[in-house]
């Protein structure tokens, strides 16, 4: 069945034919297609429309490389290993942070003064 808005068009049909019937196809091609094809059966749009990376809409990694990925857990695995310390010295009294740890974080035992220490020392890493 043709598609409604290319019903009374003059320009010439799809050149795909029915496996079953041998009628050929009522759809009006694809303007790009060099085979003469509607969408249905391979008429491909020109690839300069289609929209990649940042422009796409939908975009996920919010312009950020992998290297600007790793600071930004480097730098919240820090400030975890902060809380664990002031949790430790009984600074905080509140709900502890959410969500997924950093990539990068172990939890520590802060009664082990060697766990502190590896703690103090992340913390105070570029």
């Amino acid at each position: 069945m043709p598609l409604p808005s290319f019903k009374y068009s003059k320009r010439p049909l799809c050149g795909a034919k029915c496996k079953r019937t041998g009628l050929p196809c009522k759809n009006m091609p694809v303007r790009s297609s060099k085979a003469n094809r509607c969408r249905l059966h391979g008429g491909i749009v020109k690839p300069r429309k289609i929209l990649r990376g940042a422009d796409h809409p939908q975009y996920r990694n919010k312009g950020e490389s992998s290297i600007e990925r790793e600071e930004r857990s480097k730098r919240s695995a820090a400030l975890l290993y902060l809380r664990d310390i002031g949790d430790h010295v009984k600074l905080f009294n509140g709900t502890k942070t959410r969500g997924r740890k950093p990539k990068g974080y172990v939890r520590l035992d802060m009664s082990n003064p060697e766990h502190l220490f590896i703690a103090i020392q992340k913390t105070l890493e570029d």
